[in-house]
């Protein structure tokens, strides 16, 4: 395993470097900290927002569902997804990229200003995105295990801090930088196993006739009810819209025409990332490995059987870019909650800028350190996992955003329900505590909506102010504050 080991080695030396390079730029500037200073091409923001968003999950997570739970039960998962790109390009992209701050919290403080907007949702990021965070490192922990022989604790341990160290002292230019590296190393690796799958066995379809007539449960639809393909559907198509570590992508757009092009670009090529993994890596790992006891293992019995070391060292190094490209967003959103949501408003007149750099690399450490200690410890099937977490964020944040941004009749009373209504329910759904058996988005989403058109109707109307400045961030770039 020595070839598979430095090749690995190689590129985590690579992304400290990077780091590294970047810092010297950013750590005295929190514009270049959180948004890369605004001027991210299109090509460039494409491949770091597809590579965000396809995580760990994306390659051993997705693959590991459609293994257990069926090919239909993922697709209806990522198809959610994929429709959740264009809803962001034509909902938010354009507004949020003209308001011109830092996180989604600064436009929902912004939108409704009450406290209570402005500590809830960082509390709400923080929660959801330490559950993300944590079942990305499992990822990394059993693809290290698996593949370099490295016992899984000490594999988590040494990747969490390599990504620690390059997020918190290089920022968004680092993570955009590496991300983008990271991106075309995940594409190349799941379309090109993919494309040596089919070559080797036959089409898609003949894998999907062979791998079906072994395991028929893989194509099945019976695995889950109909809500619950609803559910997994809906909080992904919602979440991208709103989810902070995808938002911070839209700001570091150079324009809004930019921040919208971003969005489907990436959204054909974490398509094709996807319809590689399920359609022709899935079916050769059910008919070759039939009873795995962990499914998330699947990807890895595959690259272990079927490729020489060199690969195998590759195909490390792209699951643990696949981890470290969405986890080091999530990082960076962890630490814009405290550093900049939680903290911010509080020190930025009081602390020099050194003080405030120090409070930014410190989040990110605390957060890391938090995830890891829960990770001793993964969570079966961490597809499964991380959407829950995601669909807080989706039943919270969704409803008060895109009203906020759309509807005139949108108030203070309003966005303060939806969100906390929205949260709440979400929670209790998903606790157990009470529903109507169904899926936990599809309670909390409507109760969301309509605790926004029932706070409209019961509290005072926006003023015509605050509606002149919402308008102007669909016409004209620049900020509104």
């Amino acid at each position: 395993m020595i070839v598979e080991r430095v090749l690995v080695l190689l590129y985590l030396v690579g992304c400290i470097g990077i780091g590294i390079l970047a810092s010297r730029k950013v750590l005295g500037s929190r514009d270049e900290y959180w948004v890369a200073g605004r001027r991210i091409g299109t090509f460039v923001n494409s491949m770091a927002i597809m590579a965000s968003l396809a995580s760990g999950g994306s390659i051993i997570g997705v693959m590991g569902l459609a293994y257990s739970q069926g090919i239909p039960a993922t697709l209806a998962l990522f198809a959610g997804a994929v429709l959740g790109f264009p809803l962001a390009s034509l909902l938010v992209a354009e507004p949020l990229r003209n308001f011109g701050r830092y996180t989604i919290t600064d436009f929902l403080a912004y939108r409704y200003p009450k406290a209570l907007v402005r500590y809830l949702v960082p509390a709400l990021i923080i929660v959801a995105f330490t559950i993300y965070i944590v079942a990305q490192l499992k990822a990394a922990g059993i693809t290290a295990n698996a593949l370099l022989g490295i016992p899984y604790n000490t594999a988590l341990t040494l990747a969490t801090v390599v990504f620690i160290l390059y997020v918190s002292i290089g920022g968004m230019i680092a993570i955009t930088w590496t991300d983008v590296i990271q991106g075309l190393l995940m594409l190349a690796v799941v379309v090109g196993t993919a494309l040596v799958m089919v070559w080797r066995v036959g089409s898609p379809f003949e894998l999907m006739q062979q791998a079906t007539a072994v395991a028929p449960e893989l194509g099945q639809v019976t695995h889950r009810t109909v809500s619950s393909y609803m559910g997994y559907f809906v909080i992904w198509a919602t979440a991208i819209p709103v989810i902070p570590h995808i938002v911070m992508r839209v700001l570091t757009a150079r324009d809004a025409r930019s921040a919208r092009l971003s969005l489907n670009v990436a959204m054909l090529a974490y398509s094709v990332l996807i319809l590689a993994a399920c359609l022709a890596i899935v079916p050769v790992g059910k008919l070759n490995f039939p009873a795995l006891a962990d499914a998330d293992q699947v990807f890895l019995r595959v690259i272990e059987s079927e490729f020489p070391p060199v690969i195998r060292g590759v195909a490390v190094a792209a699951v643990l870019a696949a981890v470290m490209s969405t986890t080091d967003a999530l990082l960076l959103a962890c630490s814009s909650a405290i550093a900049h949501d939680l903290l911010g408003n509080l020190l930025h007149d009081r602390a020099s800028e050194k003080t405030l750099a120090l409070i930014r690399v410190g989040s990110a450490w605390g957060i890391g350190a938090l995830a890891l200690y829960w990770a001793f410890s993964p969570p079966e099937l961490i597809s499964e996992f991380y959407t829950a977490g995601i669909g807080l964020l989706s039943a919270s944040l969704f409803v008060p955003t895109v009203a906020g941004l759309w509807w005139r009749q949108a108030n203070l009373a309003g966005g303060v329900a939806a969100l906390v209504v929205g949260a709440a329910t979400y929670i209790l759904v998903q606790l157990g505590i009470f529903g109507l058996g169904l899926s936990p988005i599809l309670v909390a989403l409507p109760a969301s909506a309509l605790a926004m058109v029932a706070g409209a109707l019961l509290g005072p109307p926006e003023e015509q102010a605050m509606l002149e400045q919402i308008e102007a961030l669909h016409r004209a770039p620049g900020t509104t504050h």
